[in-house]
């Protein structure tokens, strides 16, 4: 996921348009097809019908029916008031909330973002948890050159590094111990920490510090300092880090960014209402 960038210039505008031209996209019929369910279904003022929807979209009946019992079965839409007619789902509105969320996330979490790379001269990102992984939501970089690097949308394992610490810190130690049970730790590098007790107590040093700390352990020759994100009920909503090469952070450097890192991840959820544990 991390990689160098050397500040060389990307490619031109038009070598993006040509390839965007020469690019192909196959659209799966079924997801096409369910999406013009969704599209008509959300430009309605009234529920719609199988038959309806049919007769709209000039689809058969069999074929609109098998694609809205799937869709009703995701939660992406629901009968209204029991009736064979349809809206929208709370699936889909769950998926939109928590869309919605990001983007505020991402918003308020911008300025601290920029300060943390200003200050520490490495690269700062804001990640969002979720299905085993960590989702890239923004990235700003503190120097021009030979700075570490992860596109937005990219992911890194829920246990890596410094961010899998900051997550599991975050969480009560029931259920903490829950998951290391169920789970091995993954040895991504020769220094990753697999064994579980000094893991615990690297975990535990995170609680304490309010960030956890990375020393090679995710990626050789990086170093990362990470602190979880809280929301209003004080449930974990996103994880704040810094990571740079190894060459530029010594132990007591990373000490320092980790204290950094807590303080910024600290005024985030204080801006989304909470008042963090850590």
């Amino acid at each position: 996921m991390f990689r160098p960038e050397n500040g060389e210039p990307g490619r031109s505008n038009e070598a993006r348009h040509a390839e965007s031209q020469t690019r192909r996209v196959t659209l799966v019929p079924a997801v096409a097809k369910a999406f013009k369910i969704l599209e008509l279904i959300s430009q309605s003022d009234d529920a719609l019908g199988t038959s309806e929807l049919a007769r709209r979209l000039t689809l058969g009946k069999s074929t609109v029916h098998g694609l809205v019992t799937t869709l009703e079965a995701l939660g992406m839409l629901e009968p209204a008031n029991g009736a064979k007619r349809y809206r929208l789902g709370r699936g889909l509105h769950a998926l939109v909330g928590r869309l919605a969320q990001q983007r505020d996330l991402r918003d308020l979490a911008r300025a601290s973002l920029e300060r943390l790379a200003v200050s520490t001269e490495q690269t700062s990102f804001l990640g969002v948890p979720a299905d085993g992984h960590v989702t890239v939501l923004d990235t700003v970089h503190g120097r021009p050159t030979m700075s570490i690097s992860a596109p937005v949308g990219s992911s890194i394992p829920l246990l890596a590094g410094a961010v899998g610490k900051a997550i599991l810190a975050s969480w009560d130690q029931r259920r903490r111990e829950a998951f290391l049970e169920e789970h091995s730790l993954p040895a991504f590098t020769p220094k990753s920490i697999v064994d579980p007790v000094a893991y615990r107590r690297s975990v535990e040093d995170a609680v304490a510090r309010g960030a956890a700390v990375d020393l090679d352990e995710f990626v050789d020759g990086v170093r990362a300092a990470a602190a979880p994100i809280f929301g209003t009920a004080r449930e974990l909503v996103g994880v704040l880090w810094v990571a740079g090469f190894t060459r530029h952070i010594d132990r007591a450097r990373l000490l320092s960014l980790a204290s950094d890192v807590a303080r910024e991840a600290n005024e985030i959820s204080r801006k989304l209402g909470a008042e963090p544990t850590l």
